[in-house]
């Protein structure tokens, strides 16, 4: 009968603490998801109709090193949250001690006491929560830990902007070089008449000297592209955590087919930042400003506390729940005079959180900044790149004019093969355009936290 008492008083017991602690009544609501393709906008990658740059882009999410530490701190800073809820809890501690006493006769005759005993003292110590302090405390860190997913989910739609931007970059180089090698061939061809011309004496070493030099300059930005094209692919290895030395056997679609077939959006609304997850991490790191100062008042509240030991010991014949000694110390205590500390602590916390209101409200004003650069350099490189196609179709057709020519023996070979490189250069600045009208889109992109 009396151990069911006992386990009774044990139920109400912690009953109680869920009821004083309200902590317990709210749920956290965010959670990291198991795969970071969760944080992107997927279907918006989507829209360019290219498997490899999804491949690269999942293959970076998954291996980059700095996500996986990034990852690790969430998982640290729950278990940092679990120690505050776990201070909300009596903490029961149980000792056995030897005890020697020397106790007079004469002033206990009667209580059997012995000189040597074992004791067994349970002790509970507990601080209740009665103003919330150790809730806001939780509260503070869960916000330290919506602040490390946000930051997480930040990374992840850098780390994927970055890629695409790289990947991008190699499939133009790619297409670049064979279009400069083409280049490169034409103006040989050309060094080798004007070579045959000036040994027949119908041909100025000057201008010899000048198709020698065309030849070399097309050699210098063939070879500035190869060495672009190798830092790309180094970086691109680096992005998705493998060696460079994998880099070479990397594959890239056509950049002539890759085109972006998902939505163009003509406007941006500016409430779109406010889920811009760099914006959210200042939100985060605002409301736990200001939970520190609401924290920061209650310290001047006094800490209600609880002390209780039960202990068995062999002091007396009877080592059980008769021989048992106890006591309960219940009450509250106040710190009377601390030398102005908790005030100066409280106008600390009040200027922290004025300025993590100014760093907030800057993160929003820069992202709308970054919305409105990149849609306005969008929409004008699109004109550009509109304007090079034109240039290109133009172009195109002197090309087949001159070659006309050529056949009805009117036009040189040199006419043809300047033609040509006229028109394998207007094919290079379209390509360049492309790529900047995709490097326009992934900055917008993301400036709009990837909800476009």
């Amino acid at each position: 009968m009396k151990l069911t008492t006992i386990k009774a008083a044990g139920i109400i017991f912690l009953l109680l603490i869920f009821l004083i602690n309200p902590a317990f009544a709210r749920a956290e609501k965010l959670k990291e998801p198991n795969s970071r393709l969760q944080y992107i906008n997927l279907d918006w990658w989507a829209g360019f109709n290219d498997e490899l740059l999804i491949k690269y882009i999942a293959c970076a999410l998954n291996n980059n090193y700095d996500l996986k530490s990034a990852r690790l701190d969430i998982q640290g800073l729950r278990e940092a949250k679990n120690i505050e809820i776990s201070r909300l809890f009596p903490s029961v501690s149980v000792g056995a001690n030897y005890l020697g006493l020397k106790i007079p006769k004469v002033a206990f005759p009667f209580q059997g006491f012995r000189d040597n005993a074992f004791a067994l003292p349970f002790i509970v110590n507990w601080e209740i929560d009665l103003f919330g302090k150790r809730k806001n405390k939780i509260d503070m860190a869960k916000e330290d830990i919506n602040f490390a997913i946000y930051g997480e989910k930040w990374g992840s739609i850098s780390l994927a902007s970055e890629v695409a931007g790289v990947y991008f970059n190699i499939a133009n180089l790619n297409e670049q070089i064979k279009i400069q090698q083409e280049i490169i061939n034409n103006k040989k061809e050309k060094l080798r008449r004007a070579q045959n011309a000036y040994k027949a004496g119908v041909l100025g070493a000057e201008r010899l000297n000048n198709a020698a030099k065309d030849v070399e300059y097309e050699t210098v930005i063939l070879n500035g592209y190869k060495k672009q094209r190798e830092e790309f692919l180094n970086n691109l290895a680096f992005l998705i955590g493998e060696s460079p030395d994998m880099a070479q056997e990397y594959a890239f679609e056509d950049i002539k087919k890759i085109e972006f077939t998902g939505v163009v959006p003509d406007c941006v609304s500016s409430d779109i930042t406010l889920y811009r997850p760099d914006v959210l991490q200042k939100e985060a790191a605002l409301k736990k400003a200001k939970i520190d100062v609401t924290l920061a008042r209650k310290e001047f509240l006094p800490n209600v506390n609880v002390f209780g030991v039960l202990m068995f010991s062999t002091l007396t014949p009877n080592f059980g729940w008769k021989g048992a000694s106890a006591n309960m110390l219940a009450g509250a205590t106040e710190n009377l005079f601390s030398g102005g500390k908790r005030i100066f602590n409280l106008k600390y916390k009040k200027i922290a959180y004025e300025k993590m209101l100014n760093d907030y409200l800057q993160a929003d004003l820069t992202a709308l900044k970054e919305i409105n650069d990149a849609l306005y350099f969008l929409k004008t490189d699109i004109l550009s790149y509109n304007s090079n196609l034109k240039s290109l179709e133009y172009e195109e057709d002197n090309f087949i004019r001159v070659s006309n020519s050529f056949n009805s023996g009117v036009s040189n070979v040199p006419d043809v093969l300047d033609g040509r490189n006229n028109f394998l250069y207007e094919k290079s600045k379209v390509l360049n355009s492309k790529v900047q009208k995709f490097a326009d889109l992934i900055s917008l992109y993301k400036a709009a936290g990837g909800r476009i």
